[in-house]
């Protein structure tokens, strides 16, 4: 259906994906303080996301424990 109203939308939106990811990874120059900069960016986003992955895992530990107790109580 929507190939009649929008024939290219396929193709359209394939060139946004692109695009948007060719942005998102975009590197700025190398000047000389960059690489270091670049390189502590790197490191805080890594911890931010092992952070993000132990409180995640730790909120399902509790639920599954929660849901868990729940079960055995009623049985």
């Amino acid at each position: 259906m929507l190939d009649t109203h929008a024939p290219n939308l396929t193709d359209t939106i394939r060139v946004l994906v692109h695009n948007s990811d060719k942005r998102h990874y975009r590197v700025a120059a190398a000047a000389p303080g960059v690489k270091g900069r670049r390189q502590r960016l790197l490191k805080n986003r890594q911890i931010r996301e092992k952070r993000t992955f132990q409180a995640m895992f730790a909120f399902g530990l509790l639920l599954g424990g929660l849901e868990l107790f729940i079960v055995l109580h009623y049985l």
